[in-house]
């Protein structure tokens, strides 16, 4: 099945919601706080704010979590802490519970601790010579969990219409003209969470040896029992926490009879916010009890998932209850709670536990360190890498991630979608993980590109747009910049030559069969999308000519050859050399044929379109009204000609102003057909057009909108179409709401970008160029750590100093071999003023620059600036 096919059935699906703040568009009067909207003048007021309870701790917390405990004396059973007092396993000293002592974790007798505040937690594994492992939790007191509030003081509120009518971004308006940035307490506060599934996994299992839980914390797996034809009853899914809670207390049952779970009492994330472990808290406020399911699996393609429940008792348990049952003999309960261990004992449990953190911490903290006042922003990033790592079939390419609609085995469909493993190889070098991320890269071009250069997409039921080689010609350069790799690049070359000569091909075409004075010539034939592709119908008039596949091409060609003619120079080889110049000036020829044929285009557009300043989407789009937008020219064809980066900024702000008149955009996000469907899968182009402009709060929107909206909250579930706001796993067509690759790792690009953007075509390199204003608050932190760039890795931290009025800030850059770029550094004030002094470089309102003349002959400089 065609992966959006399902979008022209989408009259049948019944979907939730009533009229909402989109009727202002058709003339109603929208009430806010008993006054109309209009009421509300620009930037002087607050929207409605809701806490982050992901990453809130309330005061004090934060550093009681830090502190573990310190023991100096171990013993079976016992350790003795510093200050002299002696523990036993479940007794507790400062809040910090004896959990396990493990006998030999790498060597050393360990005890383990847990400790939990408000809304967070933390285990810490200790031995005698201090702490070795501190993993955060975002679960805390279990009665903290709550479905999440929302809180619309001036009745814009972000809900579901059915039918979606297209009209203004209402939502998006009222944040973008508030007093405030765009962040998650703002944004989130407006309509209801997604509320998706939470995926165990490890790298080597891939798609089919995953697992996925509900929000109760249940497998959607089946236990595959033989008996289970028989007794699907009594044996039922592979894992339900049920079975491991408290089932008889002297004979008065409350679990599991009188435990239910209530909707939204749910909180879904992953260990330390990102690891691919499952920690999930349920609350039932009614019985006042819950517990939380811990969920790791153990490395290996054959391996097995292990699980800790631990229940929170209702207040009015005796402490001295024995717990009867025929799985696991007798518990005793401690401290109003109970612990139990499914597919292995405890020791097995917190040793998998450790090596599963350990793994995924130091493969982030060891290549590029990262820390912000928005440490949520930062755990997506982390987390949609790590679940698409875990997704992948050993080296196979995948998109679905976990399994799913679009897994297929033997492994085929849109497994093999370039899309998403251009994103997946593009998402790791931003991370400055360019190494870890080559050997897929290298095999994904041995193994699915066709003779001919085309892809091998769904075993050629389908064929993908041809712009997809320019992409992979921009991440064959990114791998050289970022690495100097020369034998990596000399290894990919000849399936990239095939590659290129596939889309050269078509572009001879048009320039051998269309004169000059065609818009057709000099572009490239293809679909652009493929959906739409059909290799028994992939013939030159088989589509209309798209200007993003043009756009894309030449990208790719234009970054090809310079990193060929780099490289060429840097290795003294002069055959490199001289092929980047031939790219070179190939690139040059295409782009004086675009931009003659977009001329051309522009210039026959109808009067309505000229007055709207509506731009072409291909050749011979000259005549449509500006309000019409399909939704694939809406959620792909500009999504990846702002991805391109043309480098006309008159034209990426025509396909905004486009897709806003057209009334397909909430809170920044695209919105497809006539339901309020948002395509995840391509919002990077969205972003990538973003952070070019001058205004840095749309962006801001468009990324948060998606994070909010368009993926769960806590465990980063992202489905490649959502409906918003308030989508579930199970609501709608089946292939709408499976998890993918490109969904997934729309916070990695957007947070890099957000912190480092490196232009196209101009050596400049923008730190901070999107950071919210309230990051620049007093007190608050920004730093960065061996971040990549074409000029070499940067390092920067930006800190507030707590100097009263007017705000200062000390930004400390260490340069190493960083070289031949101009750094713009972005600083927002909280308080909104532009910028007064900078104590070197050139000042501006909201940024200074320090020209490649200013950093010559330094490894590091410290600017000060109020």
């Amino acid at each position: 099945m065609k992966r959006r096919a399902f979008l022209e059935r989408m009259g049948t699906i019944p979907v939730l919601g009533a009229a909402s703040s989109w009727a202002s568009a058709k003339g109603q009067t929208n009430k806010q706080a008993g006054q109309p909207r209009a009421a509300l003048e620009r930037g002087r007021y607050h929207p409605g704010r809701i806490p982050n309870e992901y990453n809130l701790f309330l005061p004090g917390e934060r550093e009681a979590l830090a502190k573990s405990p310190r023991i100096c004396e171990t013993g079976m059973g016992w350790v003795i802490c510093q200050g002299g007092k002696r523990l036993q396993v479940g007794e507790s000293v400062d809040g910090w519970r004896l959990l396990i002592i493990l006998p030999a974790l790498n060597g050393e007798v360990t005890a383990v601790f847990e400790k939990h505040v408000t809304h967070q937690g933390a285990i810490a594994y200790v031995t005698t010579k201090g702490e070795v492992a501190h993993i955060p939790k975002h679960i805390g007191e279990l009665s903290s969990i709550r479905p999440r509030p929302i809180n619309t003081p001036d009745g814009v509120r972000f809900e579901r219409p059915s039918p979606y009518v297209p009209g203004p971004d209402v939502c998006g308006d009222y944040i973008l003209n508030s007093a405030e940035d765009p962040c998650y307490e703002n944004v989130a506060a407006l309509g209801p969470e997604m509320v998706g599934w939470t995926l165990v996994g490890n790298e080597e299992g891939g798609a089919e040896k995953s697992l996925w839980l509900e929000a109760d914390g249940t497998s959607r797996q089946m236990n595959p029992d033989p008996q289970l034809a028989w007794a699907p009853d009594h044996i039922g899914r592979l894992f339900d926490p049920s079975q491991f809670l408290p089932a008889i207390f002297r004979g008065y049952s409350f679990y599991p009879s009188h435990f239910t779970y209530e909707s939204g009492y749910s909180k879904r994330t992953l260990l330390g916010g990102y690891a691919p472990a499952a920690d999930i808290g349920v609350w039932n406020p009614k019985a006042k009890a819950g517990y939380e399911v811990i969920m790791v699996m153990l490395p290996g393609a054959d391996s097995r998932p292990l699980a800790r429940v631990r229940a929170v008792l209702p207040p009015h348990a005796p402490e001295d209850l024995v717990i009867n049952d025929n799985d696991a003999g007798n518990s005793r309960i401690e401290q109003g709670q109970v612990e139990r261990y499914w597919n292995g004992s405890a020791e097995d449990f917190f040793t998998a536990l450790a090596g599963v953190w350990n793994k995924w911490h130091h493969f982030f903290e060891d290549r590029m360190k990262v820390e912000i006042p928005d440490e949520w922003l930062l755990d997506a990033a982390r987390a949609g890498i790590v679940l698409s790592r875990c997704s992948y079939q050993g080296l196979d390419p995948t998109y679905q991630i976990g399994e799913g609609a679009y897994t297929k085995i033997p492994v085929r469909s849109h497994a093999l979608f370039p899309v998403a493993h251009y994103e997946f190889v593009w998402a790791h070098q931003l991370w400055n993980l360019t190494e870890e991320v080559e050997p897929y890269f290298e095999h994904y071009l041995d193994h699915y590109v066709l003779p001919d250069g085309n892809f091998l997409y769904n075993t050629q039921d389908q064929v993908e747009a041809p712009l997809n080689v320019g992409v992979f010609l921009e991440d064959s350069a990114r791998a050289y910049d970022y690495s100097q790799d020369i034998g990596a690049l000399r290894k990919r070359l000849p399936t990239l030559r095939r590659m290129t000569d596939y889309v050269l091909r078509r572009y001879r075409y048009t320039k051998d069969n269309f004169p000059a004075d065609d818009p057709r010539h000099g572009l490239i034939w293809g679909s652009a999308e493929a959906d739409n592709g059909d290799p028994r119908d992939d013939y030159p008039e088989s589509h209309v000519y798209y200007y993003e596949n043009a756009s894309w091409i030449w990208r790719g060609l234009k970054e090809h050859a310079r990193s060929l003619q780099r490289a060429g120079a840097e290795h003294q080889d002069a055959e490199l050399s001289r092929e980047g110049a031939a790219i070179a000036q190939l690139a040059a020829e295409m782009r004086t044929d675009v931009e003659r044929s977009l001329k051309k285009t522009l210039a026959d557009r109808n009067p309505e379109m000229k007055k709207a300043n509506i731009p072409p989407v291909f050749a011979f789009d000259t005549n449509r009204k500006p309000t019409d937008l399909t939704s694939y020219e809406n959620h792909r064809y500009i999504t990846d000609w702002w991805l391109s980066d043309w480098g006309d900024a008159e034209i990426d702000e025509g396909h905004f102003k486009h897709r806003t008149l057209a009334g397909l955009q909430m809170l920044g996000m695209n919105v497809v057909r006539d339901y309020p469907i948002t395509a995840g899968f391509m919002e990077h182009g969205t972003l990538a057009g973003r952070i070019r402009q001058e205004d840095y709060r749309p962006f801001l929107l468009t990324l948060y909108g998606n994070m909010c909206y368009a993926m769960d909250s806590g465990n980063r579930y992202a489905p490649e179409d959502s409906l918003i706001p308030g989508n579930y796993p199970g609501e709608g067509n089946p292939y709408a709401w499976s998890a993918v690759v490109n969904s997934e790792l729309q916070p990695a690009l957007g947070l890099r970008w957000l912190l480092c953007y490196e232009e196209h075509d101009h050596d400049i390199v923008h730190l901070q160029k999107a950071a919210p204003r309230h990051w620049f608050s007093t007190g608050e932190r920004i730093r960065v750590g061996k971040c990549p760039t074409r000029f070499g890795l940067l390092t920067w931290s930006t800190e507030s100093l707590p100097t009263g009025q007017p705000s200062r800030w000390r930004i400390n850059i260490e340069l190493g071999e960083f070289k031949g770029a101009t750094l713009a550094v972005h600083i927002h004030p909280a308080d909104g003023p532009p910028l007064k002094s900078a104590s070197v470089g050139e000042l501006r309102a909201d940024q200074v620059i320090l020209t490649p003349e200013v950093l010559a002959g330094k490894t590091s400089i410290v600017l000060e600036v109020s």
